[in-house]
């Protein structure tokens, strides 16, 4: 059935929310946290084969913040969300998932997808497969 873990929804593919998708994954594999991640909304997009190329959504009203936020991310060398997660992924005890109504709505199918998608599956899946996990949706 499920394994306790933490189980990342991920609906909104700002620049910070994907930061903070990358920090909270990298923080499971070094705390050796199973990890399961469901991706939606307009986040999906950024998971597209060579989505994570194209400009994360910078977020309303925050343009001064996101300018500093970004040079500072560069000054630190933050590794950026795609590489932290596809890393991840490698290692192991990561899987990322697609949400099939979105796939579905928006004609997707897994060969459309960066190659870290395991699969394309409905909420209902991923909830059973998250049941002993804490969840954390951005």
């Amino acid at each position: 059935m499920s394994e306790k873990g933490l189980a990342i929804v991920i609906s909104t593919g700002t620049e910070e929310k994907m930061v903070m998708l990358g920090v909270l994954t990298q923080t499971a594999v070094n705390l050796e946290m199973p990890l399961r991640i469901f991706v939606t909304g307009t986040a999906l997009k950024l998971f597209l084969k060579d989505g994570y190329k194209k400009e994360p959504i910078p977020p309303e009203g925050f343009p001064e913040f996101m300018k500093e936020l970004r040079d500072g991310l560069a000054r630190v060398k933050f590794e950026g969300w795609h590489e932290l997660l596809k890393n991840a992924v490698k290692e192991g005890g990561v899987k990322v998932y697609a949400c099939s109504l979105m796939s579905s709505a928006l004609n997707k199918h897994k060969e459309d997808f960066d190659p870290m998608i395991e699969d394309i599956v409905g909420a209902t899946n991923f909830m059973i497969q998250s049941a002993e996990s804490q969840i954390i949706v951005l």
